[in-house]
């Protein structure tokens, strides 16, 4: 009798997971700018069966979604393996939240595991594929080239009274190639906080609490990556290119790692003074869109390594 009952609602689960993910896609497809912000949110139904349904029907979920995406585009593509890197990416972090792991460790195996996936994933059908994976990935980074350069010009046609050099354009169009890895991992552990921060509060009014990511603005980073920041900041004056190329990169990440560690501050202030909901939504909308917010909240994570502001408040 149980068996009976159990399995229909495993089911309808299963059946909620998929249709969930794939409607999300959809919107990422149909409508790209709203897109922008659902594709934020794709790892959390995997993420959320994992942990309510255990781990074969979320991996059902995430299979049958992938299958489905590859019958509708009608081929496998680096965006097919994309939206599976994020679908794995709920999966993973189900699978590291149930083993009660500290923060960093969620995050750094979540990326690790996405990213050993994506690569055994991609070296199997390179073999398949007659010019080897070094051509997959050169025609990939081509036509990224290619869109950001289109995406420079039209930005110079829409201001047509800034005058803009074609040269600088191109330039632009070039650096942000460079450092576009950076640029990526961010906007990935942007992506994979905001799921964990999401399913914390989806637990929370189930009366669940996971202490291993509660209390996330008592986060604070490692003291000795401030030594990796000054060392970086040291190889970037150096007249290796690829040195150069790759601490940019670096930095790039760790900067946004302490701008994690000044939103953590911040966040830890306003639940402090019991700040107003309308007040927080205006400070984080500030930081989000002015580069001057964004850069003092990263100013605060870095100095809250010596100075530890929390520890601060509280003694005063």
């Amino acid at each position: 009798m149980t068996g009976t009952l159990i399995q229909p609602t495993i089911i309808k689960n299963i059946l909620t997971g998929i249709l969930l993910c794939i409607l999300i896609i959809a919107i990422i497809y149909i409508m790209p700018l709203i897109g922008i912000f659902a594709w934020m949110v794709l790892p959390l139904p995997v993420l959320f069966y994992r942990l309510k349904t255990g781990r074969n029907s979320s991996g059902i979920i995430m299979a049958a979604t992938m299958a489905m995406l590859v019958v509708f585009t009608r081929n496998f593509a680096f965006n097919t393996l994309y939206f599976g890197s994020l679908l794995m990416t709920g999966f993973f972090l189900g699978e590291f939240i149930e083993k009660h792991l500290g923060i960093e460790k969620i995050m750094l195996y979540t990326c690790f595991a996405v990213l050993g996936t994506c690569a055994a994933v991609l070296f199997i059908y390179s073999l398949t594929y007659a010019q080897g994976i070094e051509h997959l990935i050169s025609n990939y980074v081509s036509r990224y080239h290619a869109l950001s350069s289109q995406l420079f010009s039209e930005s110079a046609q829409f201001y047509p009274e800034i005058k803009i050099d074609k040269q600088m354009l191109e330039q632009a169009s070039s650096l942000f190639v460079l450092i576009f890895p950076g640029i990526f991992i961010n906007s990935y552990l942007t992506m994979v906080w905001l799921n964990i921060i999401l399913i914390k509060k989806v637990l929370f009014k189930k009366g669940i609490i996971v202490k291993s990511i509660e209390n996330l603005n008592q986060w604070k980073a490692p003291d000795y990556m401030i030594f990796g920041v000054i060392a970086l900041s040291i190889l970037i004056f150096l007249p290796i290119y690829i040195l150069k190329i790759i601490a940019i990169n670096m930095l790039i990440i760790l900067m946004f790692v302490y701008f994690f560690q000044g939103i953590a501050v911040v966040s830890f202030f306003f639940q402090k003074k019991r700040a107003p909901f309308a007040l927080r939504f205006f400070i984080y909308t500030l930081i989000a869109i002015q580069p001057l917010f964004m850069f003092l909240v990263i100013g605060f994570g870095l100095f809250d390594t010596w100075i530890n502001f929390r520890k601060l408040d509280m003694a005063m």
